[in-house]
């Protein structure tokens, strides 16, 4: 597979370095961004992007794709080849010409983009412009003061523009009525498995980018990623190997999602806490004696459980009281929990704990004088953006103090951190989901045990992806596990795992190799984007990792949940197999 950056080096060298301004025409090797559905030298916004046979396909309502250099000043025509699949598709042409305003387009307004993102503008392209399933030609020409826009040659738009230089440019897959439709059908409301079904029509909805260049200036973009986008370590393929799978949870016509587990001191017991439903509502727990292999039915627990709203997460926490709890967290907004002091047989009800969350943190760090760190994700400004918090306890989790922020991005949207301490006890690490998909995952962090936190960073793409939970070999390397996001990975959307060092963590390198644990069987729009990996990770005594997710594991079903078991040996010898 091809390895692909944005704004490319080699496509820089090609093209011109990218701090010198060029004027050229296409013909004249100028810009081209796209090229017979090659990414010649683009920047992407994408959750969800695909290279065919001569295309380029975007999806999903937060997919874009920026040409890799800014249009300048002075007249331009800018000429994109297009295929729309289904009239019920909405794709747009973006402008990015700051606070000026373009008659006939509409500034975005989807929350979950990044901020440069959101200072953008679009153009619809209406269904009565195109034939579906057939190739048409976009072009944006701009002479003088004025901007047209032609489909095929045939003027469908014209407006003034009197600013110098027109900024970025790109492609989105917006699909507002698409996005009509898949809202009225969610996992939680449709009979199983009708729900394959209900969602087909949902499948091929995209836009395909054939070819797309400019003639006239160009300037540096000024948004870069500061990683590739490309994975080069091996993966080696455990999905199909149903020995290693120990079902948890699975009954027809149900769906469940997103679990977390917790092994306690013997390294036999094991609790999985996981809600019914994408995210909740309810809250069921199940108990396994015997390290994972099997498993209870769910076990009695207070009431009020059954109103927890999102991803509940369980941990197992002593106090300087030298008792050891279990505590269970849930929360969209009012962040609850419930403890039980008597090993998992009573719970209290939950209540709110004065924090607030969107999603519960996965790991409750132990510092020294027995408190606890707990870092998560809040809401933050503008609307759709996030904040990553944090907050301690001195009391074994019973309360917990203010929580403050330690992370605002500018641009990204951080994400659902998973915290792991280095081996020598002296750095914190928080590894995050970046929601808008316009970066790699991102990392921060703090040599004073949570008192101060460094900037935001990129980290290898074999490391990137969503809800990342990490935990130590006994050998000393990393393993860490999550839903495979990874701009141009050959896993993307299933449950994996990375297996490296802190070391190769921190330092952005790509670590040892990767494993693919699960294939998620798509039953959840948009199809393609992996409703899965949300996972528990436990090592027992022996050596043996248990990675818990949720995952369709045939098509038509409802979600699962399913435990995966390896061992380092084992991937290893493989792993030097080739």
């Amino acid at each position: 597979m091809k390895v692909y950056d944005c704004c490319l080096a080699w496509a820089d060298a090609r093209y011109g370095p990218p701090d010198e301004e060029v004027t050229v025409t296409v013909r004249d090797k100028g810009c081209v961004f796209v090229e017979r559905g090659e990414p010649r030298l683009v920047r992407v916004a994408s959750l969800g992007w695909e290279r065919g046979d001569g295309y380029l396909e975007i999806y999903n309502k937060k997919s874009l794709v920026y040409a890799g250099r800014a249009v300048g000043a002075g007249d331009f025509r800018l000429s994109a080849r297009l295929t729309v699949w289904s009239h019920d598709d909405g794709p747009t042409f973006v402008a990015g010409t700051g606070d000026v305003d373009l008659d006939g387009f509409e500034r975005f307004s989807y929350g979950y983009w990044p901020r440069e993102v959101l200072r953008h503008q679009h153009f619809f392209i209406q269904p009565e412009w195109f034939t579906c399933g057939e190739p048409f030609t976009l072009e944006v020409i701009r002479t003088g003061a004025r901007l047209q826009i032609r489909i095929d040659g045939a003027v469908i738009h014209t407006c003034g523009y009197a600013g110098e230089r027109f900024g970025k440019v790109g492609l989105c897959s917006w699909f507002p009525r698409m996005k009509e439709k898949a809202d009225a059908l969610t996992p939680n409301d449709i009979p199983l498995p009708d729900i394959a079904e209900r969602f087909a029509a949902l499948e091929r909805e995209s836009l395909w980018i054939h070819d797309f260049s400019l003639e006239g200036r160009s300037e540096p973009l000024g948004w870069d990623r500061a990683m590739p986008t490309g994975i080069t370590v091996p993966t080696l393929d455990l999905s199909a190997e149903s020995g290693r799978q120990v079902v948890v949870a699975r009954e027809p016509g149900r769906y469940f999602g997103h679990p977390d587990t917790e092994l306690m001191a013997d390294g036999r017991t094991m609790f999985c806490t996981f809600p019914v439903g994408h995210g909740g509502p309810d809250c069921l727990l199940q108990k396994s004696t015997d390290g994972g292999l099997t498993w209870s039915e769910p076990l009695p627990v207070p009431e009020n459980w059954n109103t927890a709203t999102n991803c509940p997460c369980i941990h197992r926490v002593t106090g300087p009281d030298g008792v050891e709890r279990l505590l269970v967290v849930e929360g969209n907004g009012a962040m609850r929990q419930s403890l039980s002091a008597d090993g998992g047989e009573t719970w209290t009800p939950f209540q709110k704990n004065g924090l607030r969350c969107i999603v519960v943190p996965n790991r409750l760090l132990p510092l020294p004088g027995g408190r606890l760190l707990a870092v998560y994700v809040d809401r933050g400004a503008p609307p759709g953006g996030h904040v990553i918090v944090q907050s301690t306890s001195a009391d074994g989790g019973r309360t917990w103090e203010p929580q403050r922020t330690i992370l605002e991005h500018a641009d990204a949207l951080p994400d659902e951190p998973g915290v792991i301490a280095s081996p020598d006890g002296r750095q914190i690490a928080a590894l995050m989901r970046e929601q808008s998909r316009a970066y790699n995952s991102l990392l921060i962090t703090s040599d004073d045990q949570g008192r101060t936190w460094s900037p935001a960073r990129e980290v290898a793409a074999a490391v990137t992806g969503d809800r990342h939970n990490l935990r130590y070999a006994a050998d000393g390397r990393l393993v860490a596990v999550f839903r495979d996001t990874a701009f141009d990975s050959p896993t993307k959307y299933q449950f994996v795992a990375w297996v490296g060092t802190y070391d190769d963590l921190v330092a952005g390198r790509e670590g040892q190799y990767r494993v693919v644990l699960l294939r998620h069987h798509n039953n959840f729009p948009p199809f393609r984007t992996g409703d899965c990996g949300y996972a528990g990770l436990e090592l027992l005594p022996d050596g043996t990792f248990v990675a818990t997710t949720y995952v369709c594991l045939r098509a038509g079903e409802g979600n699962s949940v399913v435990s995966v078991r390896f061992t380092l040996e084992e991937l290893d010898a493989r792993a030097a197999a080739g």
